[in-house]
């Protein structure tokens, strides 16, 4: 028996993540986990009502796989203020969403020592992201520099943009910011919007997948046309991560896929609260 842990199997990514590894691996044993009271569809065991900012929920978890030996832990719960631009961020935003995003990331690898583990991050320096990410641009690249510390232990998965509750959320609130007129840096994108003359979350959708084909495509000899990502494309990516040797980073936007060992040379946008991160700089797991 493989045993594999899933933190927030529920979630979409979640569900093609234990897809793919029961396509890979036909004696796993999947645990997963949940903040509801029902079973994790498709998984062996489910850990329910899991609040992950809590130590003693977390402790259930850490119980019952305490000594045993496990393959892979997928993470890919992450939380934080969103819907405005990201030169809008205080200390206080980044430090509550690194108490749900990453700290009992950091306390499962360290208690548990499963083979790998694997988390999901996105393409930050996109303008359509650092316009609507806002805190949680910064969440992201902690992920990645911790990743990057710990290349023999932890992997990062960046998708392109997909549909899921966590996509509609981050476009209802950027439409609320936009109307709000609170953010000078979004008057143009407002502009736009009224402009196309289209609902905003399909504007939104159709701008994000632009600017993914315009900018990524630099990234890659690709031979493929764009596509935007698919559920059959998060499956592959947690299949590499896991089951195959690759570079710490891992991006994957449709047909196109290509590995990282360094961080990009991020904006300037970015790089004005990059002060933030600085003390993950260098956290083992």
């Amino acid at each position: 028996m493989n045993r594999y842990l899933l933190i927030g199997g529920n979630a979409i990514s979640g569900q093609a993540a234990l897809a793919g590894i029961r396509e890979m691996d036909k004696n796993a044993y999947i645990y997963s986990s949940t903040s509801k009271d029902t079973k994790v569809s498709g998984a062996d065991s489910t850990f329910t009502n899991l609040d992950l900012t809590h130590s003693a929920s977390l402790g259930k978890v850490l119980q019952e796989l305490k000594g045993k030996e496990i393959n892979a832990l997928v993470y890919i719960p992450a939380r934080g203020t969103v819907g405005r631009p990201v030169n809008y961020v205080s200390p206080e935003e980044y430090e509550e969403s690194l108490k749900f995003s990453v700290l009992p990331m950091l306390t499962l690898m360290r208690e548990l020592n499963p083979r790998i583990g694997v988390w999901l991050s996105g393409f930050m320096w996109l303008k359509s992201l650092m316009r609507i990410y806002g805190p949680m641009t910064y969440t992201k690249i902690t992920m990645e520099e911790i990743t990057l510390q710990n290349p023999e232990k932890l992997k990062i998965i960046r998708y392109g943009m997909f549909k899921s509750d966590s996509t509609r959320g981050i476009s209802i609130l950027a439409q609320k910011m936009l109307r709000s007129g609170i953010y000078p840096e979004l008057n143009e994108i407002e502009s736009e919007w009224r402009a196309s003359g289209k609902k905003f979350k399909d504007f939104f959708s159709v701008e994000n997948l632009k600017e993914e084909e315009t900018v990524l495509q630099k990234e890659g000899n690709f031979t493929s046309p764009y596509r935007p990502l698919e559920l059959r494309d998060i499956q592959s990516g947690i299949q590499k991560a896991i089951f195959h040797k690759t570079k710490p980073i891992l991006n994957l936007v449709g047909d196109w896929y290509w590995e990282n060992d360094s961080l990009p040379d991020w904006p300037e946008e970015i790089k004005a609260n990059l002060n933030l991160i600085e003390k993950w700089k260098y956290s083992k797991v």
